[in-house]
């Protein structure tokens, strides 16, 4: 077709926008262009050449083609910079994991015991092991891996070498804790798992405004016998540990500690970290934790508050945790994630991402989010890395098992998001977020009865969240049950009445109803609440009826994902 014919026609100028377009990554485009003919036109000029590509041309040739995804394929294929990533000194600016990492040390704490008598204790214990975790991981992160808490909790109680053998693991750190008043007792030990040899042992009888200083000693002690070049001055945490801290303060911040972990209540730990702020205004953990517990509360599948109350606070949180220590790696997580899902500043997000990981690159959470990053980026292969790494820290953590199924669907190969899905069940029959991918991916391989299965069960799980509500009513819509898709919408509408719903449920329903102006308006709404999942529309397969809308293409472009 002759350079004159397209005027009317939509121009995609770099490899981003056609993987874009075609729903694909960057990767697979740039294959399909190699071995299946794909067309795309280049300009050459002194610094190389730059590409570009027509949305009809585009469109007629998958249509005629129907390439196949193939994950494999796309690894081994090595990608060229993509015009619209080559900085003006002419570098490839991409920020990515090596291909293969340091071997490491392996170090897992297991849960500290509560000796106290009284199990409503069990938060602190757990909680000192959460810290003790964290602290340790930033001994020697180059050298020394240490396993999250998650998988240390899982194998609580299990025999030493089937542990070594599960987590791949050479040492495991186990305690105990008694607690009277404001005299905590610690009792710990380190053994190598090769020999189950009791390698040093130690007990430690203080007041908790000095649990700081006993986490360090433990953390010279470990090193010493572990044999790592340890500065104890260089480790995240050392000032800190200088400053008395006030100990109902600290009570409070583990409280708000043990709730985030276990995900059972945020409400209940946004309460816990605010009264430690209360008690000790110089509480930066407490901020650090803050941040986080909101930045949940306003994003998917939580969304208990809007996304424009809630990452507000979940910025201002951080941002004060930052001013009294620069170095907490959760702050800068949080800053990441507000600027990726809310304030759609994507360079600002990368900057940060690489922050948190830098300062605390044994914390699963911040290559989850990073992996989130690359996912709309449209830089899957780098999501997967991320999460093979969390994996590393955490394996055997639902969330990050069920992640490696999401990003499977993200990349359109849905049979391997359904292989990963089912394992995730398997080994979580009541996580629910591996129900949504296996249903995600059962929905766009048409196969509609498996689907609504999945998000049946995703809607018990959860007690009828607003997007359980909204998947289970598009796959009724896309399947043709029109009148039972009318009725989830009536359950949102309903639901809306007394708690936030967001705009972008009504928006999937209607999409699937095929009422693409319907659609628009409400993600127009969306738009407005600034949903975080807005994001991923740029990649995500549910979107693809509405992507020849010059609406939908306007509404890319104003979040910067196009």
């Amino acid at each position: 077709m002759a350079e004159g014919s397209h005027l009317q026609d939509k121009k995609l100028a770099s490899w981003k926008e056609i993987a874009t377009h075609l729903g694909r990554e960057v990767r697979t485009v740039q294959r399909w262009e190699k071995t299946e003919g794909l067309p795309v036109h280049r300009h050459e000029h002194k610094k190389g050449s730059t590409v570009y590509a027509y949305a009809s041309e585009l469109d007629d040739w998958f249509k005629k083609r129907h390439p196949a995804d193939d994950p494999e394929a796309d690894v081994a294929f090595e990608p060229e910079p993509d015009n619209a990533d080559i900085s003006s000194s002419g570098y490839f600016t991409k920020w990515h994991f090596p291909s293969k990492r340091v071997e490491k040390t392996r170090l897992v704490v297991l849960p500290f015991s509560n000796l106290s008598g009284d199990p409503r204790q069990d938060y602190f214990s757990a909680g000192l092991t959460d810290e003790m975790i964290t602290r340790l991981g930033n001994l020697d992160p180059q050298r020394l891996g240490v396993i999250a808490a998650t998988s240390s909790s899982a194998f609580a109680g299990k025999p030493i070498a089937q542990i070594g053998r599960a987590l791949d693991v050479q040492y495991v750190l186990e305690g105990s804790v008694r607690r009277e008043g404001n005299r905590v007792r610690i009792n710990v030990q380190l053994i190598q798992v090769s020999d189950q040899t009791h390698l040093w042992a130690d007990k430690y009888d203080r007041d908790l405004n000095d649990i700081l200083g006993v986490q360090d000693d433990v953390g010279t002690a470990v090193a010493h016998e572990i044999r790592l070049a340890f500065n104890p001055s260089s480790a995240r945490g050392g000032a800190i540990a200088k400053r008395i801290l006030n100990p109902d303060a600290y009570d409070a911040y583990l409280r708000g500690r043990f709730y985030w972990t276990n995900r059972g209540d945020l409400h209940k730990s946004i309460e816990a970290y605010q009264q430690a702020i209360q008690k000790d205004p110089q509480c930066a953990l407490a901020y650090a934790g803050l941040a986080s517990a909101y930045a949940l509360l306003g994003r998917v599948p939580y969304d208990e508050l809007p996304p424009s109350e809630a990452k507000p606070k979940a910025r201002e949180a951080a941002e004060h945790a930052l001013q009294l220590d620069p170095q907490l790696a959760e702050a800068h997580a949080v800053l990441a994630n507000v600027a990726l899902s809310y304030d759609w500043k994507f360079d600002t997000a990368e900057r940060e991402f690489q922050r948190a990981v830098a300062l605390g690159p044994n914390d699963p959470t911040p290559h989850l989010w990073y992996g989130h990053f690359c996912i709309v980026r449209n830089r899957l292969s780098q999501a997967l890395e991320a999460n093979s790494y969390s994996l590393e820290l955490d394996p055997v953590s639902p969330l990050f098992n069920s992640v490696r199924a999401e990003i499977h669907y993200y990349a359109r190969n849905y049979d391997a998001a359904i292989d990963q899905a089912h394992r995730s069940i398997e080994q979580y029959p009541t996580y629910p977020l591996a129900y949504i991918w296996l249903g995600s991916a059962y929905r766009e391989k048409k196969m509609y009865g498996e689907a609504l299965e999945q998000f049946s069960k995703a809607r018990q799980l959860t007690s009828d969240r607003p997007v359980m509500i909204a998947l289970y009513g598009h796959a009724l819509a896309v399947s043709g049950d029109v009148a039972s898709a009318l009725k989830a919408l009536a359950e949102l509408q309903c639901l809306a009445q007394t708690r936030y719903v967001s705009s972008l449920y009504f928006a999937a329903i209607y999409t699937g109803l095929g009422e693409k102006a319907a659609a628009m308006d409400w993600l127009d709404r969306a738009y407005q609440e600034r949903n975080d999942r807005l994001v991923y529309l740029g990649v995500d397969p549910i979107a693809d009826p509405l992507r020849s809308e010059p609406r939908f293409t306007q509404l890319l472009q104003s979040i910067g994902i196009l």
